[in-house]
């Protein structure tokens, strides 16, 4: 074999070696050590070798996209906390870890200081936390991408969620380049690298171009090439954690960034650049959750924009010449730590902010403090406290505004009776159970109490509302009642306002019928035949708006129930009139006081329909596109007559 025929072998050996595997032409060659010989091997391994790492850069790629499908079909992360609970119950986790979570995320310190799923697993660091991430849509790692490149980023294009690449600890600048083809248009896609350290400047340069959000949780050092070249990222925004202090020259440099939300620095402890001060104070949130003091002269820079939020959770004083800066600064939300140390005299000019005060720390303000406080013109909200002492209750008793008790979970007496003295409405989110004596002094005011955890009662806690409540018996949070705890609030002689409860079953509504003044039940769609009989027999004013957003109706009884509370009747979400009761449920409605529309219907019985067609005042949707279904029993499944 001549040296340039094994080299033609060589060279078109990849092409062949689908059909002719390599090891035959490797034995072909092992006769000839000349060093054409040795070229053509070289360029033979090559070859394999990039096609190799093609094949490999292809099922990387593969198991990206079905690692983001997968994810994508998890619950989201923004659903109502039953449906969380659920999802996670149905992954295996157990109840205990389920409250666990939702009570972590009540304590964060978080940007709006609204306790958010979504927030805290974004923020959190805690690896116990980070693992619920895995359970929700918004949320992909990928633990096993070494490295990145821009196939991979486009493929992930439609992802619009935090994608975290654990694996990656050194950013290249071909890596960096990539990014700019993720999060293009999107305003929830993040870039999340946990576990790299430090950033070259030539690196940052590429990674300005990337659109979505960049996020380095453990940062070590940032030089000032790197901050001058990442300002010029103009994306959502920058996370760069790790960092307790910055030199000038880095806070100078990131003072000019370009981004559209902004930057978060949330391990900086000391806060020292005026610049980087006025930087952050554009921002919608200005949130410094590590930051201990603060100078008058910061103070004043972080003057913001109408509307935000500056929230420095970990201040531990704010001195009077401090507060006098941050007052009128244009934030509507101003959170500040440092509760427990707050002067009456600092107390006394914060009052006069124009916004709610925030005061996120364990512990409450004195009641010297409070009693400044209390003039206020706006919410105060207490978001951690777990027992506010009685006499700061007392001193803010002349409060006319908002007060949040995030993290009460319960009342002594003295407690309730200084609250009951509040002059503003007062919400108490985490009380779940309310003793009877403690409902007792609540109830001549309960109407301005936020209960929202409050889902249920027992007849004892009913029966003292009931009997110590003025002109209405208001309970927001209430979703489910027994037949003993509705016949306690029965008793009640005012309005019985119920606006939460969703479902009313017939023992239910029997007890809640004797009831003589106005009952409220707005909430209510789901009702049985027997619920609406029960309801029929009241004479007195009955309220049921959500009635009509039912998607069935499969009893005279409810129609009857409908048409007897409304004017106007607009059944939206009616699709479907069939049933060996369609007519006579038609022939109900057909007695509506004032128009009757049902847009939606798609099926219906000839009989009711006839009917239907038979009232002046109906408004159908396009008859040809309603499909008749025959009545069993009546005129037989195939001999009628369409009305239309």
């Amino acid at each position: 074999m001549t040296d340039g025929f094994a080299c033609l072998l060589l060279i078109v050996a990849p092409l062949a070696s689908e059909t002719y595997p390599m090891i035959h032409f490797l034995r072909m060659l092992r006769p000839m050590p000349t060093p054409l010989c040795c070229i053509a091997l070289a360029v033979t391994l090559t070859t394999f070798g990039v096609r190799a790492a093609d094949a490999i850069e292809s099922a990387q790629r593969a198991t990206v996209r079905e690692r983001m499908e997968r994810q994508l079909d998890k619950p989201s992360v923004h659903e109502e906390r039953e449906a969380i609970d659920k999802a996670l119950s149905d992954a295996g986790v157990s109840q205990d870890k389920i409250l666990a979570l939702h009570h972590a995320v009540s304590q964060a310190n978080l940007p709006t200081m609204v306790g958010s799923l979504d927030a805290f697993l974004f923020f959190t660091r805690d690896p116990e936390w980070l693992a619920f991430r895995q359970y929700f849509a918004e949320f992909l790692e990928l633990p096993n991408l070494l490295d990145i490149d821009a196939a991979t980023m486009r493929m992930l294009e439609v992802y619009d969620g935090v994608v975290t690449l654990p694996a990656i600890s050194e950013l290249s600048p071909k890596a960096a380049a990539a990014c700019r083809h993720f999060g293009e248009g999107s305003w929830g896609a993040a870039l999340e690298f946990p576990n790299v350290s430090t950033i070259t400047p030539e690196a940052a340069k590429d990674l300005a171009g990337c659109e979505a959000l960049l996020v380095f949780p453990h940062l070590r050092e940032l030089s000032a090439p790197t901050a001058r070249a990442l300002a010029k990222h103009e994306g959502t925004g920058l996370i760069l954690g790790g960092l307790t202090t910055l030199p000038d020259d880095v806070a100078d440099a990131l003072a000019k960034l370009e981004a559209e939300r902004g930057l978060l620095l949330p391990d900086l402890v000391s806060l020292d650049s005026v610049s980087l001060a006025k930087r952050i104070a554009r921002q919608d949130h200005a949130f410094f959750p590590a930051v201990r003091t603060l100078t008058s002269e910061i103070a004043k820079a972080l003057r913001g924009n109408e509307g935000g939020e500056l929230s420095l959770p970990a201040i531990e004083e704010i001195k009077p010449e401090v507060a006098k800066q941050l007052v009128g600064a244009g934030y509507y939300w101003l959170s500040l730590g440092g509760a427990a140390t707050l002067t009456p005299e600092a107390a006394a000019i914060i009052a006069n902010h124009h916004g709610q005060l925030v005061f996120p720390g364990p512990d409450s303000f004195s009641a010297a403090a409070a009693l400044k406080l209390a003039k206020h013109n706006h919410a105060i909200f207490l978001p951690h406290v777990a027992s506010v002492p009685t006499d700061v209750l007392r001193a803010l008793a002349n409060h006319e505004n908002h007060l949040i008790l995030g993290s009460a979970s319960a009342l002594t007496i003295e407690e309730a009776a200084a609250l009951v003295m509040h002059k503003g409405h007062v919400t108490l989110p985490a009380i779940e159970r309310l003793p009877p004596e403690v409902a007792a002094v609540l109830a001549p005011r309960i109407g301005d109490f936020g209960l929202p955890g409050l889902r249920s009662l027992n007849a004892e806690t009913a029966a003292a509302l009931a009997a110590n409540a003025r002109d209405e018996l208001e309970l927001e949070g209430v979703t489910t009642i027994s037949s003993d705890v509705a016949a306690a609030l029965a008793a009640f002689e005012g309005t019985l306002s119920l606006p939460g409860v969703t479902a009313l079953t017939a023992d239910v509504a029997h007890a809640l019928a004797p009831h003589r003044g106005t009952l409220v039940l707005t909430g209510v769609t789901e009702i049985t035949p027997e619920a609406a009989e029960a309801l029929l027999a009241r004479t007195a004013p009955l309220e049921l708006g959500a009635l009509l957003h039912r998607n069935r109706l499969d009893s005279p009884a409810i129609a009857e129930l409908i048409v007897k509370h409304f004017d106007n009747v607009e059944l939206q979400g009616l699709t479907s009139l069939t049933g060996a009761h369609a007519a006579d449920i038609a022939r109900v409605l057909a007695r509506t006081r004032g128009t009757l529309s049902l847009p939606s219907i798609k099926r219906i019985t000839p009989r009711a329909l006839e009917v239907l067609m038979g009232r002046q005042r109906v408004e159908l949707p396009d008859l040809t596109n309603v499909k008749i279904v025959p009545e069993v029993g009546q005129r037989g499944n195939d001999d009628y007559i369409d009305p239309r």
